[in-house]
């Protein structure tokens, strides 16, 4: 049975993803990646086939990050991985920090390992400490176990008990519920490592803040008929 493979999400990311594959390569040789192309507009189809090496799952319209994510993560699964790193397209997330997750598992056999990340004021947006503050407040509230960065997609997955069909959400809702359903199962063991703080100006986020802040005010509510 095989350890390790990272999972990027990609949606419109020819801008970025040929950084990030190139530097992870460069720092993990060996290490297996899948991408899920979630039917991307821009080029980034293009950039991933410079990269025979690297695994390419496709969506041929826009399904949501959380599908996407769900998407990868059977696939590890099937394909005998133990565990699976998750991390973004946007760099947002550094891939040198990526043997961090590694190493923080090791003996531990954690079911997940989290990110977390500072909400400085002068790096991160303040709608996005905001709504990160109450997610992560609202999650720890429901499931009785400190939670410090619900949003943050920089995640190691134990596989074991990752199951086909279990979690609904296909948004960025997903990471939300699958904190919330591993959260409450008695007993589980995670941890959360600290990672930078990483936002460029300019960029552009597929989160729709009003939005999304409803889908998770319905998703917690939710979950107390779970």
């Amino acid at each position: 049975m095989k350890d390790f493979i990272i999972i990027i999400p990609a949606y419109n990311s020819s801008n970025t993803i040929e950084k990030l594959l190139t530097t992870i390569k460069s720092l993990y040789r060996g290490i297996d990646i899948v991408v899920i192309d979630d039917g991307s507009r821009d080029y980034t189809v293009k950039v991933l086939e410079k990269f025979k090496n690297v695994d390419v799952l496709r969506n041929k319209v826009n399904r949501g990050k959380g599908y996407s994510l769900k998407k990868g993560l059977l696939y590890a699964k099937k394909m005998g991985y133990r565990y699976a790193i998750t991390i973004d397209s946007d760099l947002q997330h550094p891939p040198e920090k990526i043997g961090e997750f590694i190493k923080a598992n090791n003996g531990g056999d954690y079911e997940f390992v989290s990110g977390w990340r500072d909400f400085s004021p002068k790096i991160m947006p303040f709608h996005r400490i905001l709504s990160n503050t109450i997610t992560s407040l609202l999650i720890s509230l429901r499931t009785g176990k400190r939670i410090h960065d619900s949003q943050c997609g920089f995640r190691l997955y134990k596989l074991e008990n990752f199951k086909i069909g279990y979690y609904k959400e296909n948004g960025f809702q997903f990471e939300s519920e699958y904190l919330i359903r591993t959260l409450l199962k008695p007993d589980i063991n995670f941890r959360e490592i600290k990672i930078p703080t990483i936002y460029s100006r300019g960029s552009k986020s597929s989160i729709n803040n009003l939005l999304d802040t409803i889908k998770f005010t319905m998703l917690f509510f939710r979950s107390y008929l779970w």
